[in-house]
């Protein structure tokens, strides 16, 4: 084969893998965050291009011959990497919603920060678990799980096949529900603890009516609450990162 006949393949090539791995940095957890900048995910994208062109050069069709299919491969790759990512980032938002539900039961939901995995306010539990999450993540290598998972959707999403999209708005409804399953049985201890205090709260106001409630109960509630936090943070995240490795595996990873 001449040079000038090998290099337009090779280019081909390269340009659907890097379609499909830059939708899913766009969307991925710690490295497609807000704060980190465009110019670093597209060199990570390009760099990660060039490992997994040639690993997975046998699943890719032949060049085409239009500019018109060329372009509808480009764009299903790229739909494809964003389902990815999505995934993954509404499995990391777990955590933003059990800490939605614990600011709402220890008194701390109308203290918001700029949340950069939302990029809009969340409460400061939510920061505190989605930010903590993230460094978890890395910390327990599951980002390579999911860059294998990216490499091994070439199989379960071959190029040039009709999408799938049926199966993935199941599976995208699937991971939601799960997840706010999820974040609720987490909150559970909050939830009851919380509703056994405004309960205690409301027969004390009835045995004492001359009692500031306001003033006796939301020092209480917000103290105990950071005991609780505290006591199950590390079972909380066993929790979610036993969690999120089984559905990477589940829907990315090809076993």
């Amino acid at each position: 084969m001449a040079l000038e006949q090998f290099l337009p393949v090779q280019v081909f090539g390269f340009l659907l893998v890097f379609s499909r791995l830059a939708g899913t940095l766009m969307l991925l957890p710690g490295l497609g965050e807000a704060y980190v900048p465009p110019r670093v995910r597209l060199l990570f994208a390009l760099l990660l291009a060039i490992i997994v062109a040639p690993l997975v050069s046998a699943f890719l069709p032949p060049e085409p011959g239009s500019i018109f299919v060329l372009f509808k491969l480009i764009l299903a790759e790229i739909v494809i990497g964003i389902y990815i990512g999505i995934v993954s980032r509404v499995l990391l938002l777990t955590l933003d919603s059990v800490g939605r539900f614990i600011a709402l039961t220890i008194g701390m939901s109308n203290a918001e920060v700029f949340n950069p995995s939302i990029s809009t306010q969340a409460s400061l539990p939510g920061l505190l678990l989605t930010t903590m999450g993230v460094l978890i993540l890395f910390s327990t290598n599951m980002h390579h799980v999911l860059i294998l998972g990216i490499s091994e959707s070439y199989t379960m999403f071959p190029v040039g096949v009709f999408l799938p999209t049926g199966d993935m708005a199941f599976v995208l409804a699937r991971v939601l529900a799960d997840s706010f399953s999820l974040a609720l049985q987490i909150s559970a201890p909050f939830i009851v603890l919380s509703l056994a205090f405004f309960m205690g709260l409301g027969m004390l106001a009835r045995l004492m009516p001359q009692l500031q409630i306001f003033f006796i109960s939301l020092p209480v509630q917000l103290a105990g609450g950071l005991f609780v936090f505290s006591a199950v943070l590390s079972g909380l995240f066993t929790v979610f990162i036993e969690y999120y490795a089984e559905h990477v595996n589940q829907f990315l990873a090809t076993n």
